[in-house]
């Protein structure tokens, strides 16, 4: 079966699916309805572009996955000012209540951010949930073992001066890798992946603007990420997918501390126009 259907009844030929695949591997010859040659079938990338761009419904895709929306409802509209509000008034949470979050809400905004843009739509992205809250902590001490390899070897190392901060404050019983967080959320791409290094990476910045959305706090964490590439029994503590890496992390859970909700101050735009 052809990766699109298209019904010889609704079709006007005007051509958009054309125009709109991106590796233009659909075409209309002799004014005949849209296809896509045997031939080239193994090079869509299924971003169903040719299907939603179709006013008249003329077109279905025939490859697996499925629709978030019925194909007659449109999604709300969000006023510019209103999102701008809302992305300006994010900010990185390092304080949250002990109070876990259920699997299903977790699962509910997972689900949204499938719908991130990928590299050549390969939607290779897998996540790792660490739900429970003292493997959490045991990730974090694994951490704090590996920073104290690292000084100890290093003395010079570019981050003692970090390292030694949260050696310091672990031994005072504060958590300053995970921040006590009830959960963590790791982001995972193929091993030799080279265009799909940033999906991770834009996936994880949905999630933070969707979390947002649902009250949940989160904040990135650099030093964890560069401890998950650089020792080999924290990936195992984390059950890396074989034939995967992990790429960056976040923590999760609802907020400690209410917040005005403001914008931060940030420094002035830097743009250069070509």
């Amino acid at each position: 079966m052809s990766n699109i259907t298209v019904n010889p009844e609704t079709c006007t030929k005007c051509g958009v699916c054309v125009r709109v695949c991106p590796v233009s591997i659909i075409s209309m010859k002799e004014s005949k309805l849209p296809m896509i040659a045997k031939d080239l079938e193994d090079k869509c990338i299924k971003c169903g572009h040719c299907e939603i761009f179709c006013l008249f419904n003329a077109l279905e895709t025939n490859f697996e996955g499925e629709y978030p929306l019925s194909m007659n409802e449109r999604a709300s509209d969000i006023k510019p000012d209103q999102l701008a509000r809302f992305v300006q008034t994010r900010r990185s949470i390092r304080h949250y209540r002990k109070k876990p979050l259920k699997r299903e809400l977790i699962e509910q905004m997972l689900d949204v951010i499938r719908y991130s843009p990928t590299a050549a739509n390969s939607q290779k992205v897998k996540w790792i949930v660490v739900h429970d809250p003292e493997k959490v902590q045991m990730i974090a001490a694994h951490t704090v073992e590996w920073m104290k390899t690292e000084v100890e070897k290093r003395p010079n190392h570019p981050y003692s001066l970090q390292y030694n901060g949260i050696i310091r404050r672990w031994g005072l019983g504060e958590d300053a890798v995970c921040h006590s967080a009830p959960h963590l959320l790791i982001a995972t791409i193929p091993e030799g992946s080279t265009w799909a290094k940033a999906d991770p990476i834009i996936a994880l910045s949905y999630f933070e603007l969707v979390a947002k959305g649902y009250g949940i706090a989160s904040c990135w964490n650099g030093f964890l990420k560069i401890a998950m590439e650089e020792f080999a029994p924290l990936r195992e503590e984390m059950g890396i997918p074989e034939g995967y890496m992990p790429s960056y992390a976040l923590t999760f859970g609802y907020p400690k501390q209410r917040s005005t909700m403001t914008a931060p101050k940030r420094n002035p735009l830097s743009i250069k126009w070509l």
